[in-house]
């Protein structure tokens, strides 16, 4: 009996892997669907409310930026780069790259989500010259030149062709230029936290977010990656202290964080 369960557990690993990792779909130029555009345009008032529905975004933000930084291992590591922030909804990243010398451009799915963007930044003059918005799925863009950075943060779950999204987002990558993701591993521990928990008990987190089936283990990530020859250069497990309310990056080489739920990756092209 327990090698029969055992022997189930691991088709149905094997299936899921298949599912989303396997051949490209018909769908390539549509891996966003229209349920999870509709959802993040509800959110789209309250992009920068700092106690609103984005407010842990806004208390993670600072982790990224921290999280790159050490990836590009420089004096200024934003200043005078190419980024392209994909899936940057109310531009909370976006903005902040700009500020740090970057030349930003931000692109989203969801259109009420980019007008609060646009608005938004015009209120800092600084940002007219670095920082630009787009609307509309990555795969439909004709960009003529390729990136030093290219960020897609808290997006790849949301999307239904994890393998043919990713590999639109490498084209868009400089030779030696990085993708820098975060995303949320397909775990129990996961699924306690980010939907029971976070969407369903303690409402910090609007209702109906997130999809179990659409979380991806970093290490499917990393075997993706190697496959097409790029090197994985971090894994980094992020946790929320409710306490504190702040984000904590784990410390490089901690596995066992890595892979419990959230997580941030950096990938290089060759």
């Amino acid at each position: 009996m327990m090698m029969m369960k055992s022997s189930l557990l691991k088709t149905g690993s094997r299936s899921l892997k298949r599912d989303l990792w396997g051949s490209l779909s018909q769908q390539r130029n549509h891996t966003v669907s229209n349920q999870e555009i509709q959802h993040f345009d509800a959110l789209a008032k309250t992009w920068w409310d700092w106690n609103g529905e984005s407010r842990l975004l806004h208390l993670m933000n600072p982790t990224r930026i921290d999280f790159i930084s050490q990836i590009v291992r420089q004096k200024t590591p934003f200043a005078g780069k190419q980024i392209l922030d994909v899936g940057c909804g109310g531009g909370i990243l976006s903005e902040s790259m700009a500020r740090l010398g970057a030349n930003v451009i931000g692109i989203d799915a969801s259109k009420k989500a980019l007008e609060v963007a646009k608005d938004h930044s015009k209120k800092d003059p600084s940002l007219r010259d670095r920082l630009e918005y787009i609307h509309g799925p990555i795969e439909q863009q004709n960009f003529k030149k390729q990136f030093d950075i290219v960020t897609c943060m808290e997006v790849v779950e949301h999307v239904t062709n994890p393998r043919g999204f990713l590999e639109s987002l490498m084209n868009l990558v400089k030779p030696n230029g990085y993708l820098m993701l975060s995303t949320i591993s397909r775990t129990l521990m996961a699924r306690f936290l980010t939907i029971f928990l976070a969407e369903r008990v303690l409402g910090i987190v609007p209702n109906g977010t997130h999809s179990y089936e659409k979380y991806i283990r970093p290490e499917e990530l990393t075997e993706f990656f190697r496959e097409h020859q790029w090197k994985v250069n971090d894994v980094r497990g992020v946790m929320y202290h409710p306490v504190q309310s702040k984000w904590v990056l784990a410390k490089p080489g901690d596995q066992c964080l890595s892979s419990l739920c959230n997580y941030m990756m950096s990938a290089q092209k060759p």
